[in-house]
């Protein structure tokens, strides 16, 4: 569907008490994948989570029973009929020597998977992921670290797209498939100088017609950045990374908004935040390689919160999955603070390392889910109206909105100039629907204007309308 979006230049006068709002979303409050074998026993980071045909499929980086404090793990798999209860397949591609696991043969820390419709079979899973080839095990081919791609035909057996980095640089990518753009979108870190320190900073790459781009500057904090995080309690703020989500022809955006506490690192290149937490706040771009806007007012998504598993912060997974009538987004939960077993020197502190490790604080994977579609609206308060131009109609449609209203609320569609479709003869849309046509009395269909632009009118009384879909053109 269509988001109501701010900027959105389709919406058009607005009357009455109009504003715009920011969905909510709610954390499960458990974990929902154990931390039970030897590859993944001191935690569980997920980095994709996809539902394929019946099944949902996770990709998550195991961090071993016996952790160290380095960046090491195992690129681990696990299956779910319903996104809650998880199994983890032995997959015999690497021999740990702790008896069968659900390791794939892929030496990374970061991978993330999306299917491409459009690959032949042999690359119908595409991947990306960062490896240091010092630092992981069971190497498939990496000369050099940095951000690489590769390929599968069933998302398990994989093999790098080249003995080189596609993109330079370390750590957090993320990567997804957009069926409205009909390409790969891919999110990685740099970290450019901003105000005299290097700053965490967001790059996009695509992948279209089976070639993957360089890389471009997307996202780079900001002062206003700083004054969230100050207004916090922290000392500045950067970002860690970014997850998204298709949106009919746009991209939502959930940015990881790392807040850093003192002392900074007094190494060269290093001057930028070392500890602190990660919370989430919403980002737009309503075309391919448009601009990347913030929710106004960058209030939060999602906040660590004392007393949690992820009261140290919330690494989110590439994407958003759809189960029923929700939208859910995986996260791994930190139970301590981002470098909580370092010193500003990077210098490893074994006594909070293991206490990290013993308590089962490293990382766990949680859930974060909302309705469909609800991240962005407009609400009436209590009473108001939205114009929307929904473009040329060159055969008849429908309209369909996501909406909620109060108990005494309500939402009339008004199609101005068109016979049988003034606001007298709208039939009031009630309750909370995910995809309600707009109605008129014994009609839901709205008439062909070919070669004409076509507006709609929503007169909104004690009610939120968050997104729309026109439905039966080509």
């Amino acid at each position: 569907m269509q988001l109501f979006f701010e900027s959105n230049l389709n919406i058009g006068a607005m009357e009455g008490k109009m504003r715009w709002v920011q969905g909510r979303a709610e954390i499960l409050p458990e974990p929902v994948i154990p931390a039970d074998r030897y590859v993944d026993g001191a935690g569980i980071s997920v980095t994709t989570v996809l539902k394929d045909g019946g099944c949902y499929r996770m990709w998550y980086w195991g961090i071993p029973e016996d952790w160290g404090g380095e960046d090491v793990g195992y690129a681990c798999y696990a299956e779910s009929d319903n996104g809650l209860d998880w199994t983890k397949p032995a997959l015999g591609q690497v021999d740990i020597g702790h008896g069968p696991n659900n390791v794939t043969h892929l030496g990374a820390i970061a991978f993330d998977v999306f299917i491409d419709p459009d690959s032949p079979p042999s690359h119908r899973y595409r991947g990306t992921t960062y490896i240091d080839p010092g630092r992981e095990s069971h190497q498939i081919g990496a000369a050099h670290c940095g951000y690489y791609t590769a390929h599968s035909p069933d998302g398990l057996h994989w093999e790098l797209d080249g003995a080189n980095p596609a993109w330079w640089d370390s750590d957090v990518i993320s990567a997804i498939y957009h069926p409205g753009q009909r390409r790969g979108l891919v999110a990685l870190k740099r970290n450019p100088r901003y105000h005299g320190i290097p700053r965490r900073a967001v790059w996009n790459a695509e992948l279209v017609n089976g070639q993957w781009s360089d890389c471009w500057r997307a996202l780079v904090p900001d002062d206003f950045d700083d004054v969230c995080a100050i207004a916090r309690g922290y000392a500045s703020g950067d970002y860690y990374g970014l997850s998204m989500q298709p949106a009919g022809m746009a991209t939502a955006g959930f940015l990881q908004q790392f807040r850093h506490s003192l002392p900074r690192s007094p190494f060269e290149n290093w001057e930028n935040g070392v500890f602190g937490v990660t919370d989430i706040s919403l980002v737009y771009q309503e075309s391919p390689r448009a601009c990347w806007q913030h929710a106004p007012g960058r209030r939060d998504f999602l906040t660590c919160q004392p007393g949690t598993f992820y009261q140290g912060g919330i690494y989110p997974a590439s994407g958003v999955v759809e189960v029923g009538d929700e939208h859910w987004l995986y996260f791994a939960g930190q139970g301590q603070t981002h470098g909580w077993y370092i010193n500003n020197r990077w210098t490893l502190q074994p006594r909070w390392k293991e206490a990290m490790r013993a308590e089962g604080t490293v990382a766990q994977t949680g859930v974060a889910r909302w309705p469909k579609w609800r991240l962005f609206g407009y609400t009436a308060d209590p009473e108001g109206t939205l114009t929307l131009n929904l473009g040329e109609i060159p055969e008849d449609c429908i309209l369909l909105l996501n909406y909620e209203c109060d108990l005494a609320g309500s939402i009339r569609v008004e199609l101005p100039g068109a016979d049988g479709h003034a606001l007298d003869d709208a039939v009031p849309l009630t309750g909370s629907h995910l995809a309600a046509p707009a109605a008129w009395k014994g009609e839901t269909r709205i008439p062909a204007r070919p070669g004409r632009q076509t507006t709609v009118k929503l007169h909104l009384e004690r009610a939120t309308v968050w997104a729309y879909e026109v439905e039966g053109m080509e």
